[in-house]
């Protein structure tokens, strides 16, 4: 995780908070009507501010998505050419046993002649 990003959390976590106590000092039946709207003021633009917040977050989290999917489609790509070289030789193998079988049947076959 970097430095940006963990800014934008503690941003985020401090938006939550704020809108946590407008709420609560909503709810105060002691408040006027010109406090009230203030607060609900206050409230609508705090969450317009964490929405903001939340979407630099997934902006930031798909980046990261993408430089992880990136380097994971680099290491397939090397692990299926590793793969592809380490067949090839036990294919050898395969054709080399094959050659000695049938040399092996032409010697039966001229032995007993």
């Amino acid at each position: 995780m970097n430095k940006t990003t963990e800014t934008e959390e503690r941003t985020l976590k401090e938006i939550q908070q704020a809108i946590e106590r407008v709420d609560r000092e909503r709810l105060d039946p002691t408040l006027g009507v010109k406090e009230r709207g203030l607060l609900e003021l206050s409230a609508l633009a705090l969450r317009d501010a964490e929405r903001l917040a939340i979407a630099r977050l997934q902006k930031q989290v798909y980046k990261d998505m993408e430089q992880v999917t990136a380097r994971l489609n680099q290491l397939s790509k090397r692990i299926r050419t590793r793969v592809t070289r380490m067949n090839k030789v036990p294919k050898a193998l395969d054709a080399i046993e094959t050659v000695i079988k049938e040399v092996v049947k032409i010697l039966v076959a001229v032995g007993k002649w």
